[in-house]
């Protein structure tokens, strides 16, 4: 093919490609986003590494226990994002506490509620990830109807 051929034509081939690669969803709605977050710490819990998640409409809300490292941990929201995969939820621990305070050396548990709101549609599934004490782990993957 002639080269001076192709140069002219790509304009007109990408031209024809917008809206195709990375436009609007087919439906014509635009493609879901978060567009609020909030997480708070409710105290001691029992059962760490563990989490639940409900929907209604278009809020995403998660509960669970995560391990903090020491007296000075709650949880926190590490972020929250939508991927092609779903929503993934992060929820971690930070530090409650002044930098001339001494914590307690031991492992706590920390309970925690977080709230996602996803506007232009709902994820196909949620994936919780604790970034806690022990490392990283996915501690709920639920695919919703």
């Amino acid at each position: 093919m002639d080269r001076r051929l192709l140069l002219r034509a790509l304009p007109l081939l990408v031209a024809g490609l917008g809206g195709c690669v990375g436009g609007p969803r087919g439906d014509g709605g635009d493609s879901p986003r978060v567009t609020d977050t909030a997480l708070q710490d409710t105290g001691r819990c029992s059962e760490p590494e563990t989490a639940s998640v409900t929907t209604e409409g278009a809020t995403v809300e998660v509960r669970g226990c995560i391990t903090g490292p020491n007296g000075c941990a709650v949880a926190s929201l590490g972020s929250a994002a939508l991927d092609d995969d779903g929503l993934e939820v992060i929820v971690t621990t930070e530090r409650d506490a002044p930098p001339n305070v001494a914590c307690t050396e031991a492992l706590v548990y920390r309970g925690y509620e977080a709230t996602v709101t996803v506007e232009d549609g709902r994820p196909g599934s949620v994936r919780v990830v604790h970034d806690a004490a022990g490392g990283r782990e996915t501690v709920v993957d639920v695919t919703l109807s």
